[in-house]
């Protein structure tokens, strides 16, 4: 059960901004300075997102495919 596991990825107030870290909105009185927090990062505060979890895999997966595809388009062929 990896939606289990307590890292931010998993985390109900972690909100992810690209393909390597997001913010953490424990504390919505920091708004707009939300701590930057990477997806495998852990805090006392966890509490489980539950589906939530598997919904940013996905969206991270399609990031990492756009990113391979744009990287793999901008190499000039002879």
């Amino acid at each position: 059960m990896k939606h289990l596991q307590k890292i931010c990825l998993s985390c109900q107030y972690f909100r992810p901004q690209n393909t390597e870290n997001g913010v953490c909105r424990l504390d919505k009185s920091l708004f707009p300075n939300y701590p930057i927090m990477a997806h495998n990062d852990n805090c006392e505060a966890w509490k489980t997102s539950g589906q939530q979890y598997y919904i940013r895999v996905g969206w991270l997966k399609k990031q990492l495919e756009l990113v391979r595809d744009e990287a793999e388009n901008s190499v000039v062929k002879p």
